[in-house]
């Protein structure tokens, strides 16, 4: 029960990406009320693969799976440099809006979104691998 695809490393793919997840969604029967977060976890994750990494390989690999009560998801990037979002520092929400510097702030929200958030790098291939969870609470 998985599926994986393809998307061009631009954001004009995000339509594209939202549509294969809604089909996955409705395919495996999948709780359509974790789709948003699902979306909104997915759309974090590559827009930040586009902006910071422009000079990767044209595509962004995009893998689910059905898991108990839920989905997995993972975004596989390649000829890329190393960036380990979860060791990525908070954001600083107690501060005052004007005294915050500007990023971060939608890792710091998708880490409390889904159930688990891992990454993994490969030196040699210069492969960089995001992996999110998101199950019925």
């Amino acid at each position: 029960m998985t599926a994986d695809r393809l998307f061009r490393r631009s954001f004009d793919s995000l339509d594209e990406i939202f549509a294969f997840t809604a089909d996955f969604f409705a395919l495996h029967r999948i709780d359509p009320e974790l789709l948003p977060t699902v979306d909104l976890t997915l759309e974090e994750l590559f827009t930040n693969m586009v902006k910071y990494s422009p000079a990767g390989e044209p595509n962004i690999r995009i893998e689910m799976a059905a898991a108990e009560g839920g989905v997995e998801v993972t975004l596989t990037d390649y000829d890329v440099e190393r960036f380990d979002v979860t060791q990525a520092p908070d954001a600083n929400i107690d501060l005052p809006i004007e005294e915050r510097r500007p990023g971060g702030l939608g890792l710091h929200l998708i880490r409390r979104l889904v159930d688990t958030l891992q990454y993994e790098y490969s030196n040699e291939s210069r492969r960089s691998r995001i992996t999110f969870r998101k199950t019925r609470s």
